[in-house]
């Protein structure tokens, strides 16, 4: 789901080994499996920065741009300098430079903007900064829900055959101006393929754009309930499917949670017509995610 902080950012995007065998593929070797915890319906995670000790993270599969908080970049002695767009400072932002993020032992090299708290919206958000999906090319992320950990492979090499996978990833633009985000398929609602974008600082299980009711044969309706961190703070209408799946596989019980753009003083960003939903973490309770971003496929599979 793309937030008012994914838009202004859209100029910025750019960007010894253990191994441990997963259950849902034991072919992917991982470089790193970081264990995360729940924080407010996000994915939350320890890694060190340049050397210094562990700084909480939330982990952004639907934003090009890793964050940092003002705050805790000034407490790192980082040194920012403005975003410039058509040669004028984005109010709001500074670039804070590559720094070296460790996840268990392995490196990565991240590209940080630096923002205050202001710009999730009102909400606060409940970690010092965020991990955009950026910061994996070219690796295989792998999201375990039901043990709460994070695998992380080292950079595939080219032409390393991939390991089946019952879906794909596409990069797709957030609407025609929008940057490009993680698009996922084939997920199911009621029986009917969607494309939908992979957003995990999204709390609801699925949400159905309004371009696509009429050809999933669904109808708006539901409670409004808020998400606080989507689009700084959105109204979305609460309501129930048959089923959610991804490709054979039903993902959750009878009867889930659906939701569709609501109509609150905040609107929803909406993907014009470029896909039909967006998933987030409640819908993958009880399954391994693997995002394959060299690959570019997507594997979601009970957990082992």
């Amino acid at each position: 789901m793309s937030r008012r902080i994914l838009f202004a950012l859209a100029a910025l995007a750019a960007m010894p080994l253990t191994t441990s065998l997963c259950a849902a593929d034991a072919t992917t070797q991982f470089a790193a499996v970081v264990p995360f915890h729940d924080c407010n319906g996000m994915i939350c995670f320890q890694a060190g920065i340049d050397g210094g000790p562990p700084r909480t993270l939330a982990l952004d599969t639907g934003d090009t741009a890793s964050i940092m908080l003002t705050s805790a970049a000034k407490s790192m002695g980082w040194q920012s300098t403005p975003v410039l767009r058509d040669g004028k400072p984005l109010p709001g932002f500074q670039d804070g430079g590559q720094h070296v993020l460790t996840l268990g032992k392995t490196p990565l090299e991240v590209e940080f903007a630096v923002t205050g708290p202001a710009s999730f919206g009102p909400a606060h958000l409940p970690a010092e900064g965020t991990l955009a999906y950026t910061a994996f090319k070219d690796r295989v992320l792998q999201i375990d829900y039901p043990h709460h950990l994070l695998r992380i492979s080292a950079p595939v090499a080219s032409g390393t055959v991939a390991a089946h996978s019952a879906g794909t990833l596409q990069l797709i633009h957030f609407g025609h101006y929008g940057p490009p985000i993680v698009v996922g398929a084939p997920f199911t609602v009621d029986g009917h393929p969607v494309h939908a974008q992979i957003d995990t600082m999204y709390t609801g299980t699925m949400v159905v754009y309004d371009a696509a009711l009429a050809g999933l044969d669904l109808h708006k309706q539901g409670t409004p309930k808020l998400f606080e961190f989507t689009d700084g703070g959105v109204e979305m209408l609460s309501s129930t499917a048959h089923n959610l799946g991804f490709a054979d596989r039903r993902l959750l019980g009878a009867n889930p949670t659906v939701y569709f753009v609501g109509s609150g003083k905040n609107p929803v960003h909406q993907p014009d017509g470029l896909f039909e939903a967006t998933v987030g973490n409640p819908l993958f309770a009880h399954s391994v995610v693997t995002m394959d971003f060299h690959a570019m496929t997507l594997d979601v599979r009970p957990a082992g």
